[in-house]
This record gives C-alpha cells, sequence and structure tokens, in this order.
C-alpha cells in the first residue's frame, strides 16, 4: 500500500500492515502539539502508525482501519498511556505483601485500567529473604511482559528520613545484597532508591559501578546531606 504523508496534515509514521493486523481507536487524539478534535490513532502490531483527522484517513491510506472502529462515546479522550515509575500496588493488592502472581496482577489490573500502560512493581525495606522472594516472583510478571521491571525502595536508606520504612530493617550500603537483588530480579531490577550518604553506600565507586554494570541507576531517597554533597559523590 503506498502512503505519501503529503496528502494530508496527519502524520504517518510507518507502513500500514494488511488487516487483521490494523485496528483504530478514535477520540479527540492528545498530541505533543495540540488535541485533534474527531481524530482516529491506528495500530499495526505494536506500533502507532498513523495519527490524525477522521477527514484525512482515507487519503494517508488507512480508511478502512478507522472505518472498522467504533465510534467513540462524547468526550473520548485518547492519549498516550501513563508511566509509573515508583508504584507500591493497587485495588487492594500491595506489591511488597504479594504472594503470589495472581495476587500482584490484581494491582498490575487496577492501575491499567486506568491509563498506566508502563509500570515498575515497587518494592519496600524489608529482610533480606523477603526482598528476595518478591524480587524473584515480580521477576515473572516482568517475564511475562505485565511490568516493566522491579523498584527497590530501600532498605539503604536514612533512618532520619525512613518515612513509613521500618527502622529495624533498614541496613548499611551492601553490595552483596545488590547483587542478590539483581540475580533474584533475573535482570529486571530498573532502579533502586538509596541515600547516597548512607554508611556502605559512599566509598571507593564499588556500589555505583556495579550498579550501572547492571543496567539501572539509583534515584536518591531520604538523605541528610546536601543535594550538592550528592552530586560530588556520583561524579566520583
Amino acid at each position: 500500500m503506498s502512503l505519501d504523508p503529503s496528502a494530508s496534515s496527519s502524520t504517518v509514521l510507518g507502513a500500514i500492515p494488511a488487516p487483521p493486523e490494523v485496528f483504530a481507536v478514535r477520540g479527540d487524539v492528545v498530541t505533543p502539539d495540540a488535541v485533534l478534535t474527531d481524530a482516529a490513532v491506528v495500530v499495526a502490531g505494536d506500533r502507532i502508525v498513523w495519527v490524525g483527522a477522521m477527514e484525512d484517513a482515507t487519503a494517508a491510506g488507512v480508511g478502512d482501519a478507522v472505518a472498522r472502529a467504533d465510534a467513540p462515546l462524547p468526550t473520548t479522550y485518547v492519549l498516550p498511556g501513563l508511566v509509573d515509575l515508583h508504584n507500591h500496588g493497587g485495588g487492594g493488592a500491595s506489591f511488597p505483601d504479594v504472594t503470589s502472581t495472581d495476587q500482584a496482577m490484581v494491582a498490575v489490573l487496577e492501575h491499567r485500567a486506568h491509563g498506566t500502560t508502563t509500570s515498575l512493581a515497587s518494592l519496600v525495606t524489608a529482610d533480606r529473604e523477603t526482598l528476595l522472594a518478591r524480587a524473584a516472583l515480580l521477576a515473572d510478571l516482568a517475564d511475562a511482559g505485565e511490568i516493566a521491571g522491579i523498584h527497590a525502595e530501600g532498605p539503604f536508606l536514612a533512618p532520619e528520613r525512613r518515612g513509613a520504612h521500618d527502622a529495624e530493617l533498614l541496613v548499611a550500603g551492601d553490595v552483596t545484597l545488590v547483587r542478590e537483588l539483581v540475580e533474584a530480579s533475573r535482570g529486571h531490577l530498573r532502579t533502586m532508591t538509596v541515600a547516597p550518604d548512607v554508611e556502605g553506600v559512599p566509598g571507593p565507586g564499588e556500589w555505583r559501578r556495579r550498579s550501572s554494570r547492571r543496567g539501572w541507576c539509583p534515584p536518591w531517597g531520604t538523605p541528610t546531606r546536601r543535594r550538592s554533597r550528592r552530586r560530588r559523590w556520583w561524579r566520583r
């Protein structure tokens, strides 16, 4: 099928496969620049291939796909899925407490129903055995594509600013525990919230280098020192 991007004011992002691989969603489409009234998004496989006004669909070669789409309800908006990088659960299920993937999926589906299409499942400070068990369980969901990965909040946090974290379970920076978490998560540990001034975290850089080699970068959390000191530590 030949597509001519100059045939309309819409945007063609890729080639259009033949049906039934193609489907469309209609509504008022939110783009980075404007809200397109009475528009459509056409999807082929796992790619968005066309976005534009309904009146431009035929000229862009996607008229059939758009015509098959259900008519939207009034005030229906189509916008990119939400990305949640710090998510402890939902729908009555808590990622740090689940003991089965079925329980964890309750939280995943709750957020997905409200527009979150990409999320990291967040753990909280816990004992070593619990952290490793939860990381392994959530890795199953990541393997299945239900979550984008795992976020570990703690246990390397400052006691003075621990928030809801159990003070008795906070520990000094521990490279061995980090390695075990990475291994338990089977490569799905994406971020880890740490306090850069907690004992065992700053130093020659082994902890920092290990995290970067594993493909993730720890965001700062509950520090006791000023931001400028954290910057200096990370640049070392």
